[in-house]
């Protein structure tokens, strides 16, 4: 593939500024968004973003830039990371200049995972009422055991990117991998998705279990069951069971719950520990997504009236005031069933 590749990075958090750095690292000239003056400013001076990335080494292909107009360039790819709840406001933002360039961009990605606050709509469905029309077809997502620090440390580690258009995936799987990044593609896009939101739940759930001292039965016991609750509302979405057999799956959801960069599971310890939702994060300078995606996912279990015990513990948890030990004997005491 040609190394005259243009892409611009909407969101220069933990990930962002790590996809700018390896995708610049194989010679593509990168613009890489931010909405902080003092990031921007401090990329240009010391190549670093030390808030989000520590002391990685930020190539000189990569141009941060503030406003729209003046360093979206023009690409072939546009990368989405930013948080879900903000994705709307800043695709209209950028609606525009988008639409002015509709004609040479070959690929929207998002590569955040969540599901949008109050509207319960997967990331890619609010991509399809806000970006302009010729563009929805190449719509695609990314997601998978993708711990930002260790892709950008060159830890082996796999991804897949899903979108329903095959020609999209064909073009943007050689463009992402590296000789450490390998990138699956799978058209399933809601169940890539649902595995990237609902993951993000059983994390908060495992923290509150190590933070509770409980050991790996406990832990393998959630992420178990967590995806079989995950599976059974993401098939009923109309997700392909497989998916969540795979990277996006049973792969993204081992990772957010044993790592220990882990910002969902972090959230869990503390509130094992008896910190409020509230100052957990207040003190936060990184999104964990799993605390609005657990309200999203009640919701939607309820409106279906689909069974999702341990989001349901997790909701009631961080919403009602319900105690982690509490959780645990409503988890335990449940109905006796069949495990499938």
């Amino acid at each position: 593939m040609s190394k005259k590749v243009n892409i611009t990075i909407i969101g220069a958090g933990s990930w962002g500024t790590t996809l700018s750095v390896i995708l610049a690292e194989k010679g593509y000239m990168i613009n890489l968004w931010t909405r902080s003056k003092d990031t921007y400013e401090e990329i240009k001076r010391s190549r670093k973003n030390k808030k989000y990335t520590g002391d990685l080494h930020i190539p000189e292909n990569i141009t941060p830039f503030i406003k729209p107009e003046d360093g979206f360039g023009n690409p072939e790819i546009i990368i989405f990371s930013v948080p879900s709840h903000a994705l709307r406001a800043i695709i209209n933002k950028f609606n525009e200049i988008i639409r002015k360039n509709i004609e040479h961009i070959k690929c929207v990605l998002n590569v955040a995972k969540g599901l949008e606050i109050g509207t319960n709509l997967r990331l890619s469905q609010v991509m399809e009422q806000c970006l302009p029309g010729k563009s929805i077809s190449k719509i695609c997502v990314l997601s998978g055991p993708n711990i930002a620090s260790e892709v950008a440390q060159g830890l082996p580690s796999v991804s897949v990117a899903a979108s329903r258009n095959r020609e999209t995936l064909k073009y943007i799987q050689p463009l992402l991998s590296t000789d450490k990044f390998r990138v699956y593609t799978n058209k399933d896009i809601t169940g890539v998705e649902i595995g990237g939101a609902i993951k993000n739940i059983i994390a908060i759930a495992v923290g509150i279990s190590d933070g509770m001292g409980y050991k790996a039965n406990t832990k393998a016991s959630l992420i178990t069951r967590g995806l079989h609750e995950l599976s059974r509302l993401g098939t009923r979405l109309g997700a392909d069971s497989l998916t969540f057999s795979g990277v996006a799956g049973m792969g993204d959801l081992i990772a957010t719950c044993i790592s220990e960069n882990s910002r969902n599971r972090y959230v869990g310890e503390k509130i094992a520990g008896g910190e409020s939702i509230e100052d957990i994060l207040e003190n936060m300078y990184m999104v964990a997504e799993g605390v609005n995606t657990t309200r999203a996912v009640y919701d939607i279990s309820r409106e279906l009236d689909i069974e999702v015990p341990i989001t349901e513990c997790v909701y009631e948890i961080i919403y009602k005031d319900l105690s982690p030990v509490e959780s645990v004997n409503k988890l335990m005491k449940r109905k006796f069933k069949s495990e499938v």
